[in-house]
């Protein structure tokens, strides 16, 4: 399902973010859990519903080194898989 970038992601039912005491975090998901690398759990922090996929984008950005189009290019990639799984929603 391909992500425009005026969508607005939001976690799926039962899924959340979680960070752990040693710094990594995980996405916990009904039938498990997932260890998220560090720019993956950043990207799914910012998954609220209020920010659209270029808006979140645009704020990795800011935090990483990586330009826009890269920025654009991993989070559409990473937010459409996760939609398949139904891990993330869109509005």
């Amino acid at each position: 399902m391909p992500l425009n970038a005026a969508d607005k992601p939001r976690l799926g039912k039962g899924v959340r973010v979680r960070r752990e005491t040693d710094g990594s975090s995980m996405l916990l998901v009904p039938e498990g859990a997932l260890a998220l690398n560090a720019t993956a759990a950043a990207t799914l922090e910012l998954v609220d519903g209020t920010r659209s996929v270029a808006e979140i984008a645009a704020q990795l950005v800011e935090r990483f080194d990586v330009d826009e189009h890269q920025a654009s290019e991993d989070v559409s990639r990473l937010l459409e898989r996760l939609a398949e799984r139904r891990f993330v929603e869109t509005s």
